[in-house]
């Protein structure tokens, strides 16, 4: 079965990827691992058995079918607050070495300016991911911005989600694993992977301690706008995809 997982960061997927990997062949393997499958020919992509990356819809089309596709939603104030901690407990000789411009941003700032920042790549990673995730670049500016009023942005969006076949969710991701080896005729992990979770940070060398700022009322509140369709549709996945 050839098995695509559409990876929203800082969700859990990690875990997922990394169960998934020794399933396959390593030439099956697609070696894509961000969204870059223009550099691909129709023929190339359909030699492989295995994608995974951070990807948009329309990224996720241009690989031939028949597919089993997978993605992993995490509550999304979480998500966002999550990548600020991820991205800040960085140590600043990683961000130096390999220039990590999104790691810089939160190192170098407070949450509340970090979520306000309006360059370098930001709100990108931020604001609204899902939404301009799901869908694509034929519907996002050249900046990622949204061309479309709200109540369409999140139409379109949910139409696309489900066209996915497995829909899981962070917060419940021994049920997401179950569905995932019962449709692959796979065992379950004897214990959970959390490959990237903050439980294993102090084992990771690029990585260093830090500090949670309080969530004061104006953070909430910029969170509330920056995961306004977000929101929706993650509720929404979950009233339709119980567990």
């Amino acid at each position: 079965m050839r098995v695509a997982l559409f990876h929203f960061p800082k969700t859990g997927g990690t875990s997922l990827h990394r169960f998934l990997t020794p399933l396959f062949d390593a030439a099956e393997i697609c070696p894509e691992r961000i969204r870059n499958f223009d550099r691909f020919t129709p023929e190339q992509l359909a030699g492989y058995s295995y994608f995974s990356a951070h990807m948009d819809y329309a990224r996720l089309q241009m690989i031939p079918g028949p597919l089993y596709t997978i993605t992993v939603l995490r509550e999304p104030k979480a998500r966002v607050l999550s990548l600020y901690h991820f991205w800040r407990a960085h140590s600043w000789e990683i961000i130096e070495a390999r220039n990590l411009k999104g790691p810089r941003l939160a190192k170098e700032k407070g949450l509340l300016a970090f979520l306000r920042h309006r360059a370098d790549g930001l709100p990108l990673d931020t604001d609204n991911f899902y939404a301009r995730s799901l869908l694509g670049r034929h519907w996002s500016g050249p900046r990622g911005e949204l061309v479309l009023s709200d109540e369409e942005a999140l139409r379109v969006s949910m139409r696309n989600l489900l066209t996915i076949d497995t829909i899981g969710f962070t917060e419940d991701m021994p049920a997401l694993f179950g569905q995932v080896c019962r449709r692959l005729g796979v065992a379950m992990p004897e214990q959970m992977p959390w490959a990237l979770s903050s439980r294993g940070w102090s084992d990771n060398p690029d990585l260093e301690p830090m500090e949670r700022e309080e969530i004061t009322p104006e953070i909430d509140a910029e969170l509330d706008r920056l995961t306004r369709l977000d929101r929706v549709i993650y509720d929404n996945a979950r009233r339709m995809f119980p567990g």
